[in-house]
């Protein structure tokens, strides 16, 4: 079966199904141009392209698999549809639309603004297929980031939203700062940008911002000033209070569209590097830091409940001559592998990390000694039975395990019982499971 002839739902791994991925439409006379777009989103986005050559395929697919289109990129001279109809067809299905065609003129462009596209790319440059991409998964991650339109005009608000879901995103209103702040704590946490005019009744927008500064930093909420009366004094005082940025009505529709969108990719790279931070970058799992700041809620959790916390340190068996025989891609290997298999492990829960070289830590609520022992034991068996190939050879790994569970101190002190465990597991001949004496 081609690429262009692949259903929304077809794929090799799953054959479909209603767990199949979602889709991108693209609408595309030309094969060679279709064939190198359904490539570059199947490489790049890791999305299914589902291919129409013209109008009525484009209706066929339309009416069966419309629900799964994240959204389009569509050529305006169609053989059945030359003047760009195909546009209202997939915008009236609330799909977010990329035009992609080889002239644009300025009355054409307006004309695909207020018909409702997402964005228009031209062809013919050399980054043009790159752009159509980079929008693509643009649009894909707005699907996930909700945005509230604070304002008094029932019809203004109403414009925003229009145009913030050309661009995938989920929207929330609210008529006045009080109901704003309502609806953030309703949807804590959903809400990722806010754009609020600064003329309401009651609560005008500096002060809303301020108010919503009090609980969500910059790095975790944006928030864009909207106001028909722009000056200078007025952008500075909303900065000021705390905003992002500001915008002055009437904009173009692309003007927004490019600061709603940087003001996301910024507070993701924020976010990128907050994650960095406190993550292993080669296990992908939390490192120490992250593991100290969750560690002490977890120990709260259990002198609140009455329930006892357990400490797993694991440490790799021979970790240093992995190394020396495999090379440091070799335990890296050995790493990525036995993080996996923690990962798919640990309950939910857990608190999981890797605390540095070949040594993991696991925090683990309402687990007992015993509990914990038979919890360790599993974890050990697995990770002897972990099949690891590194430069067409197989590797063994086996892994020494210390457990304690009482009602410590302290998080550390929990740890460092679970420590002198795991160095009693190596010297009583390693691949064992050792209880902290106070446990047992």
């Amino acid at each position: 079966m081609g690429r262009e002839e692949r259903g929304c739902g077809a794929t090799a791994a799953s054959g479909g199904g209603d767990d199949a991925p979602d889709c991108i439409l693209v609408v595309e006379d030309s094969r060679s141009i279709s064939g190198l777009l359904a490539e570059r989103i199947d490489d790049e986005l890791h999305m299914r392209a589902l291919v129409a050559h013209d109008r009525a395929q484009t209706r066929r697919l339309l009416a069966e698999q419309a629900g799964r289109m994240v959204a389009a990129v569509l050529d305006l001279d169609l053989p059945d549809a030359p003047n760009g109809e195909i546009v209202k067809d997939v915008v009236a299905l609330e799909i977010p639309a990329i035009v992609f065609t080889a002239t644009l003129e300025d009355d054409l462009r307006d004309h695909l603004m207020r018909v409702g596209v997402a964005d228009y790319v031209v062809k013919g440059a050399p980054e043009s297929i790159d752009t159509v991409i980079q929008s693509l998964g643009r649009i894909r991650r707005n699907r996930g980031i909700g945005v509230l339109v604070v304002d008094d005009s029932r019809s203004a608000r109403g414009h925003l939203v229009a145009l913030l879901r050309r661009w995938g995103f989920w929207c929330e209103e609210a008529a006045n700062g009080e109901r704003a702040l309502e609806r953030m704590r309703a949807v804590e946490g959903e809400i990722r940008l806010v754009l609020c005019d600064q003329n309401m009744p009651g609560m005008d927008g500096v002060t809303l911002i301020r108010t919503l500064r009090q609980h969500f930093p910059q790095h975790r909420l944006g928030i864009i000033g909207v106001s028909s009366y722009g000056s200078g004094l007025l952008s500075a005082r909303l900065l000021k209070a705390g905003a992002n940025d500001f915008i002055t009505r009437p904009f173009l529709e692309e003007e927004l569209g490019v600061r709603v969108n940087l003001n996301v990719e910024l507070l993701e790279l924020l976010r990128q590097a907050e994650d960095y931070a406190r993550r292993d970058p080669l296990t992908g799992l939390g490192n120490r830091r992250h593991f100290a700041e969750i560690s002490e809620t977890l120990a709260e959790t259990a002198e609140r409940t009455g329930q006892s916390l357990a400490a797993v340190v694991i440490d790799l068996d021979h970790f240093k001559a992995i190394n020396d025989y495999h090379g440091h891609a070799g335990g890296d290997t050995v790493l990525r592998a036995v993080a996996g298999l923690l990962g798919e492990t640990v309950r939910r829960a857990d608190l999981l990390a890797r605390a540095g070289g070949e040594e993991f830590h696991i925090l683990s609520l309402g687990l007992d000694s015993e509990g914990a022992v038979r919890f360790a034991e599993r974890l050990r068996e697995a990770i002897a039975a972990l099949p690891v190939r590194y430069g067409g050879e197989a590797i063994a790994v086996t892994a020494s395990i210390g457990v304690a569970s009482y009602q410590a101190p302290s998080v550390e002190a929990l740890l460092e019982a679970a420590d002198q465990a795991m160095y009693e597991a190596k010297r009583g001949g390693r691949n064992r499971v050792v209880c902290a004496p106070m446990t047992q």
